[in-house]
């Protein structure tokens, strides 16, 4: 086995194509630590990265031979960001809004690349400002003032049943632009990647 760790990816990428086992363990071996880091830095659920990144593995051996593997280090990576988005989207109900947005939409574009960062918070302000004022004022005082909704109520004279009311509508506008753009996002980084 010592022999594969000094096989390039590109060299590994090739063998396992052929079925050799040796060096999808030693692709394995290599990706593992990072992939499993990058779900659980947004996730923070132990078995839950641990399944993602075993059943990304699964998924490379039984569709070795269809995949674009040129460069696997990129692509593995690619398939946790995937599996964490998809994950954090079936979950979101249970999420709140603030972390939700952090975990799946900042969290999982975070790159070496500041304008890609700068891009995605101006991109969360931009649908922020969006909201129809008096549901943006009442949506600022709560997730980012941390006020309860009595107490917006009662700054605001108006009722609690209206707040919440404009919570939850502000909430569900901006989930609903986060699912399409991130939808939109995983089409064009998995048409690059293919």
């Amino acid at each position: 086995m010592s022999l594969y760790q000094n096989h390039s990816d590109q060299e590994l990428t090739s063998l396992l194509r052929q079925g050799d086992d040796n060096a999808f363990v030693e692709l394995y071996r290599r990706n593992w630590r990072a992939m499993y880091n990058a779900a659980y830095k947004r996730l923070q659920l132990e078995e839950v990265c641990e399944d993602i990144v075993q059943n990304i593995f699964v998924d490379l051996w039984e569709r070795r031979n269809e995949i674009n593997l040129d460069h696997p280090s990129a692509y593995l990576q690619s398939a946790v960001r995937f599996q964490v988005i998809k994950f954090s989207t079936r979950q979101r109900k249970n999420i709140p809004l603030v972390e939700h947005l952090e975990n799946t939409l900042i969290s999982s574009l975070r790159s070496e690349d500041p304008l890609i960062e700068a891009e995605t918070e101006h991109l969360i302000r931009l649908w922020i400002n969006a909201l129809p004022e008096k549901r943006r004022e009442i949506f600022l005082m709560y997730y980012m003032e941390n006020l309860s909704s009595a107490k917006i109520a009662e700054l605001l004279g108006i009722s609690q049943k209206t707040v919440q009311n404009q919570l939850t509508s502000a909430t569900s506008s901006i989930r609903s632009q986060l699912s399409k753009t991130l939808s939109a996002l995983l089409a064009i980084q998995l048409f690059w990647l293919s």
